[in-house]
């Protein structure tokens, strides 16, 4: 069983982009960002934030157009996104060896198999919510009253188990945290046998790999409430929703989505790397 050193798996994570930072720009913050943002205004509704007037004349409208699209343009975001994710993996792991059109081709395939696997673990989880509160639910629904003694056992049970879960989820995530790469240094479309090698891989480091994703949600934390006291206070004195802040609700969704998407890239690949995860001899110099 591999262990790792948080420290190395964080010094692999910044060192993933160099020498093709280029390349890892072009697929994620073009086509994982600024497409998905393009399309999104373009055939979403996005444009009319820009007159907030026209918003509120044709707001059945535009929900309506919202609906008709809405699950099409998020599935078509979704597969340019994590699609960029895989290129990206794809074009550190091999050390540029593989033409950037490449990379995207298979990383837009790859994909999909993991949006199919995303959908069951989504319908999934319903099923087992509707299990737990599908009752109390249900009354509600039918115009009735839950009982007190329901929405005491509903409180105490979201109380007591979303922490829980909440934690469950991080530990789920340090032991599946190499899947995308391992998928990405084979070049592999077999996301099960991805999950399986992944889960082998961090099986004697996973409560060192728990302790540095906590690190980074509380660091991530800290910063997005300073930038968003920022971006709240220089909306305030703004005055007014318009051109100018709608802009600046962009551009600043823009930096934190940049960020975000190379943090989510390589710190799977550093910690990929720290376990040896790679056949190759340096992929990272």
């Amino acid at each position: 069983m591999n262990r790792i050193s948080i420290s190395e798996a964080w010094s692999y994570a910044t060192g993933f982009f160099s020498g093709q930072a280029v390349h890892h720009a072009i697929v994620l913050i073009g086509v994982g960002i600024a497409a998905p943002l393009i399309l999104q205004l373009l055939l979403g509704g996005g444009a009319t934030m820009f007159d907030p007037a026209a918003m509120a004349e044709n707001s059945a409208g535009l929900i309506a157009a919202m609906g008709a699209t809405g699950v099409l343009l998020g599935i078509v975001n979704y597969v340019l996104q994590t699609g960029s994710y895989f290129a990206s993996w794809r074009i550190g792991l091999t050390n540029g060896g593989e033409p950037v059109g490449a990379a995207l081709g298979y990383g837009m395939i790859a994909s999909l198999p993991v949006l199919l696997l995303a959908v069951v673990v989504v319908l999934l989880l319903g099923i087992i919510g509707f299990l737990f509160f599908g009752s109390a639910l249900t009354t509600l629904a039918s115009g009735g009253e839950p009982s007190s003694s329901a929405l005491m056992g509903i409180g105490l049970a979201f109380f007591l188990i979303a922490p829980l879960f909440l934690l469950f989820l991080v530990w789920l995530a340090a032991r599946l945290c190499c899947t995308g790469p391992y998928m990405a240094d084979q070049r592999s479309y077999n996301v099960l046998a991805a999950l399986g090698a992944s889960w082998r891989m961090t099986a004697a480091s996973q409560w060192k790999i728990f302790a540095y994703f906590i690190l980074l949600g509380v660091a991530l934390i800290v910063i997005f409430m300073i930038l968003g006291m920022i971006v709240g206070v220089s909306l305030l004195a703004g005055g007014a929703p318009g051109t100018g802040s709608m802009l600046g609700l962009i551009i600043g969704a823009i930096l934190l989505s940049v960020p975000m998407a190379y943090l989510q890239v390589g710190v799977p690949a550093g910690l990929y790397r720290a376990l040896g995860g790679t056949n190759r001899s340096d992929v990272f110099a």
